[in-house]
């Protein structure tokens, strides 16, 4: 386990780099794990990124170079001489070689790939035309399959012949003579199987695959759900065509939470922190920044629309933050819940009324009781009953109203087809900001008639 700082291990590749210790930096990094390795030489200039993948060899330097992110692995392929370039990517994995291939520019892809071997071509080919986001964007070739007429035998032989290039074979799947998934059995049961069974009579037959265009938050949730290490991906005829590995769905998982995490504050797109130059940084929140400040305008025209009547009771002005924290807060907590739910599948779009009905009730619960301690507070500090009522009858409202927004407007957003972190903290703040401001105001002129 690695616990030091890995950018502190950077000085000293760079080192043994200059004094041309390619030996020593075998010895050095070839007890890591390639995870381990990319994150060590990450922080190293493009040029000797890869230099570090070449001394590596295989099939460790490759196997390293599959775990820097895609910006980094372009940049290293610039500098990289183009033999030790069209190696590296041929020992890819054929979903990573396909993510990078798609990430490339495309005057630096058309130069990479005439010089790819024609198999792999042909492989980045067929996985380039599925549509992002899809089972066929994430998918490896790479698979274990035996036929369903093969003894346990025969199944065992043909492992052993495909091992080696194959990423996992811990779960192998089983076809029929026109490659139909027929079903799925473990390594384990069969090495357990008589030998002179036949695969058919000893597999899984209720074995589904995923669609090639289902959606990756649909795989990852259909893995997570069932314990699955790997999940067969099949076409329109039930013919496999790839599979989905555990490692592909835990990445997933933490694409889509970091995504959601940054649009839910706010602040953009996802980027690396430490490598991002600060101006790209600032460009990108700059962007919700300019937006809130919009939207905050508005809370000014209210203010300027009811001034006559803040001025003539000044004691209105100081509940004012009180008011619009409370509304902010209850409808942030409430689209958090809701986001959550959709992005575990425990609510769905179609699930609006019950959501609608329960946070009317948590709302109106949770208003009673921040008002009666915003209503004392009125009474007793400011010594008067009318603003007493005015306080608190406004945060019942206020946050009955916000605490419903927050939970339905994720699901507008879902509904139409929008990421429902688009519907930020900060963006609901601002926005309820100006409803609770206009429903404060307006029940200050009914109760106190001024």
């Amino acid at each position: 386990m690695m616990t030091r700082d890995p950018a502190g291990f950077a000085p000293d590749i760079k080192e043994l780099l200059d004094a041309g210790g390619a030996d020593e930096i075998r010895r050095f990094l070839g007890d890591f794990q390639p995870h381990d390795i990319a994150r060590h030489i990450e922080f190293l200039d493009p040029e000797d990124i890869a230099r570090v993948i070449v001394i590596l060899g295989d099939p460790l330097g490759p196997d390293a170079f599959q775990k820097l992110d895609t910006e980094t692995q372009i940049e290293v392929l610039r500098v990289m001489p183009r033999k030790d370039c069209v190696h590296i990517i041929e020992e890819m994995d054929p979903d990573e070689r396909t993510d990078l291939i798609k990430a490339m520019p495309g005057e630096e892809a058309d130069r990479v790939l005439p010089l790819i071997a024609q198999a792999q071509r042909n492989e980045i080919a067929r996985l380039i035309k599925y549509e992002e986001g899809t089972a066929g964007s994430i998918m490896t070739t790479e698979y274990a399959a035996v036929g369903a007429e093969m003894t346990v035998r025969e199944a065992l032989d043909e492992l052993r012949r495909i091992a080696p290039d194959r990423e996992t074979i811990y779960n192998v799947f089983v076809l029929d003579s026109d490659r139909r998934l027929v079903g799925a059995i473990s390594l384990k049961d069969l090495f357990v199987a008589p030998l002179h069974a036949k695969v058919r009579d000893v597999m899984k037959a209720d074995i589904e695959g995923l669609h090639v265009g289902a959606d990756v938050e649909e795989v990852a949730h259909y893995m997570r759900d069932y314990d699955l290490v790997s999940s067969a991906v099949v076409d329109d005829d039930n013919r496999l065509v790839g599979i989905v590995t555990i490692d592909d769905v835990v990445d997933i998982l933490e694409q889509e939470t970091t995504e959601d995490i940054y649009h839910y504050g706010a602040a953009g797109e996802y980027l690396r922190y430490l490598p991002t130059n600060p101006f790209r940084l600032a460009g990108q929140r700059m962007i919700w920044l300019v937006v809130l400040v919009a939207v905050g305008f508005l809370s000014g025209m209210v203010l300027h629309r009811y001034e006559a009547l803040i001025t003539s009771m000044f004691a209105l002005a100081i509940f004012i933050p009180v008011i619009n924290a409370s509304g902010g807060n209850a409808g942030t907590q409430a689209s958090t819940v809701v986001i959550r739910g959709l992005a575990t599948g425990e609510i769905t779009v179609s699930d609006w009324l019950k959501v609608f009905g329960k946070e009317l009730l948590v709302g109106l619960t949770v208003g009673v009781v921040v008002a009666v301690v915003a209503g004392l507070r009125g009474y007793f500090v400011e010594n008067s009953l009318g603003i007493a009522l005015t306080v608190g009858c406004a945060m019942v409202g206020v946050v009955t109203i916000a605490t419903m927004l927050g939970a339905l407007l994720p699901l507008v957003f879902k509904k139409i087809n929008l990421d429902p972190a688009v519907v930020s903290g900060p963006l609901i703040a601002s926005v309820l900001d100006v409803v609770a401001l206009l429903i404060y105001l307006e029940i200050a002129r009914f109760i106190l008639k001024v």
